[in-house]
C-alpha cells in the first residue's frame, strides 16, 4: 500500500482528507496494517498504522529507504497532442510507468487539436494512479500546453535532447543513446499522429536536438512515446535490478 503525502517529520504522520479516506475506507485498513508513505523527496517510510479515527489515520515510521522505482535520470517526454483524449490518458499513464518525470504537451504544425484537450487535472490523477501501481516514489508532472517554438527554448537545459523523426534515414536512436554515457538529464520529442514538418525538425537541430529514426515501422503516436521512452531507460541502464538501501 504506497500513499503520496506531503514531507515527512518525525516517527510518526497524521493522514487526513483524501489519503485518510482512501486508506480507512477504500482500503479498509487496520490497526497493525503496514504502509509505505512517498514524500517525493526519493525516499519511500515504511510504516505501522496506529490509529484510526473518524477523520484521521495515525501512521508510526519504522523504515526509511531510497525509493528504488525512481530512476538516477531525469526523463521528460514532450509529446504533440494526439487528436483524441483517450491516447493522452494512455501516453500519460505508461510514461509514468516507464519513469519519466515530466510530460510536456506540445502544438506543433500537425497538431488538430486544441490546448483545451489536455485536462491537466484528469491526467493528474491517471499520474498518481500509475505512480501508486509501479511502485514510484514521485508523481510525475504534466505540464501547461507549450509551442514547438517555446520547447525549442528549453532543450539547452537538458544534457541530451532527442527529436523522433519519421524522415531521418542515417542517424538510429541506439547510436545516439550509446554514445551519450554520463548523462543526468534528457528531453525526448514525439510528434503527433501526422509527425513533424520538415522546418521544425530543423529548428529543433538548431536549438541542440539529435535526430533519430525510430526504425522503418510506421507508429502510432501513443506506441512511439513508449516505445522512445522504453529504449531511453534501457540504453541508459534504468532496467537494472536495484538493491535497497535502508536508513537513507
Amino acid at each position: 500500500m504506497r500513499i503520496f503525502t506531503s514531507k515527512i517529520k518525525g516517527e510518526r504522520v497524521v493522514l487526513d482528507g483524501d489519503s485518510h479516506r482512501h486508506v480507512a475506507y477504500a482500503l479498509r485498513s487496520k490497526v497493525g496494517d503496514r504502509i509505505t508513505l512517498c514524500p517525493q523527496d526519493g525516499c519511500d517510510y515504511s510504516g505501522v498504522i496506529e490509529k484510526i479515527t473518524s477523520d484521521k489515520t495515525t501512521v508510526k515510521i519504522v523504515e526509511k529507504f531510497r525509493s528504488l522505482g525512481e530512476p538516477n535520470i531525469e526523463l521528460t517526454v514532450y509529446f504533440a497532442i494526439p487528436h483524441k483524449s483517450e491516447k493522452i490518458d494512455l501516453i500519460v499513464q505508461k510514461l509514468t510507468e516507464l519513469g519519466v518525470v515530466r510530460m510536456q504537451p506540445i502544438v506543433s504544425k500537425f497538431v488538430q487539436v486544441g490546448a483545451k484537450s489536455v485536462k491537466e487535472d484528469r491526467l493528474a490523477r491517471i499520474c498518481e494512479e500509475a505512480a501508486k501501481q509501479c511502485g514510484r516514489g514521485v508523481i510525475p508532472k504534466v505540464s501547461t500546453t507549450i509551442s514547438f517554438d517555446d520547447m525549442c527554448e528549453e532543450l539547452g537545459g537538458y544534457d541530451l535532447a532527442i527529436f523522433a523523426y519519421e524522415n531521418e534515414k542515417t542517424v538510429s536512436l541506439k547510436s545516439v543513446l550509446r554514445s551519450s554515457r554520463s548523462i543526468k538529464t534528457v528531453a525526448a520529442i514525439v510528434g503527433s499522429e501526422g509527425g513533424f514538418a520538415p522546418e521544425e525538425a530543423s529548428k529543433a537541430a538548431e536549438f541542440g536536438a539529435r535526430c533519430v529514426s525510430l526504425g522503418s515501422r510506421i507508429l502510432r503516436a501513443e506506441t512511439a512515446n513508449m516505445a522512445l521512452a522504453a529504449a531511453i531507460m534501457y540504453e541508459l541502464d534504468e532496467w537494472q535490478i536495484k538493491s535497497e538501501e535502508k536508513g537513507v
